[in-house]
């Protein structure tokens, strides 16, 4: 089950820091051992935060790009020297479907951080993020944050009057169905736009772009979240440095080839590891924490 992490109270800077840290370590380095560890702590941070359901469905779209690029792709691209079998007189090679699988895997850690990082930050983060550099995009950002719960909602008041008038539902006919959910799609698009000229007409009522911009958040940047930023930094940067030295060097075309990890490329990948698991320590930290206090505190009632 899914719930608040405390390290999502963190300030947004901490917090955008760390998604950045673990996505684009995830993106340079191709080496089979950092993307298996990457692999790990995505994994195990977003069971932490959105569960264990979640996470197995995230499996269903993963399984569809395996099977296309380490079953089909190969198929139609013959790069490599080890041949499984031939079809048609082309070889389908080992290499190339040990570089879909890998490549399926990276495309799956991206999006298990992707899915961290929409737990972590929410609309007024990312307004917080890029209102001051690029404030228009950070204001679409955030106008389409808020549609999409917007435009579910109205979906589902639009269904349930079809449903009311008898025009949906499981007494519909097939036919009776498809025309009321062209019908509601209408309705929901046509609401959509109405909505979206009024927001237009309110702001350019309220002088927007017309002055200096006001500037209003609740976020302050402490102490902790400087201890935060210093600490991410240092965990992640031995992977980029090895990276750059080329201490994850890994090649799959013609040939199969990856560069054996020395005592720094282990000690790098252990320190990231630690690194993208710090959030869920520190959940775990502070849930134990306030589990401690309650039972104390039920202990003092009951010496009472």
């Amino acid at each position: 089950m899914s719930r608040e992490s405390e390290f999502a109270k963190r300030h947004p800077v901490v917090i955008l820091v760390y998604v950045l840290a673990c996505m684009i370590w995830t993106m340079v380095v191709r080496h089979p051992a950092a993307i298996v560890v990457s692999f790990v702590g995505a994994s195990v941070c977003y069971v932490a935060l959105a569960g264990i359901i979640r996470w197995l469905q995230l499996w269903i779209p993963a399984g569809m790009m395996l099977v296309f690029a380490a079953v089909i792709l190969p198929l139609f691209s013959h790069r490599g020297v080890t041949p499984l079998f031939y079809m048609n007189g082309m070889a389908v090679t080992w290499e190339s479907v040990y570089y879909g699988i890998m490549m399926t895997l990276m495309l799956f850690v991206l999006l298990q951080w992707c899915g961290v990082a929409a737990k972590l930050l929410d609309s007024e983060k990312v307004l917080y993020l890029t209102g001051r550099a690029i404030p228009t995009i950070g204001l679409m950002l955030m106008m389409i944050f808020r549609s999409i719960p917007d435009m579910r909602d109205r979906y589902r008041q639009i269904h349930e009057a079809q449903i009311g008038l008898g025009c949906a539902g499981g007494e519909a006919s097939k036919m009776q169905r498809m025309r009321s959910f062209l019908r509601e799609l209408s309705m929901l698009i046509s609401w959509s736009l109405e909505d979206s000229i009024e927001v237009s007409v309110s702001m350019e009522s309220r002088g927007y772009r017309t002055g200096s911009r006001t500037w209003f958040h609740l976020f302050s940047f402490h102490r902790e979240d400087l201890v935060w930023c210093i600490y991410f930094v240092v965990m992640f940067a031995g992977v980029y440095i090895c990276r750059f030295r080329g201490d994850f060097k890994a090649y799959y075309f013609p040939e199969i080839w990856q560069k054996a990890l020395s005592g720094w490329s282990v000690a790098a990948l252990v320190t990231a590891a630690a690194g993208m698991l710090a959030p869920v320590a520190y959940d775990s930290y502070f849930l134990m924490s306030v589990r401690d206090m309650g039972q104390m505190g039920d202990g003092e009632k009951g010496d009472a």
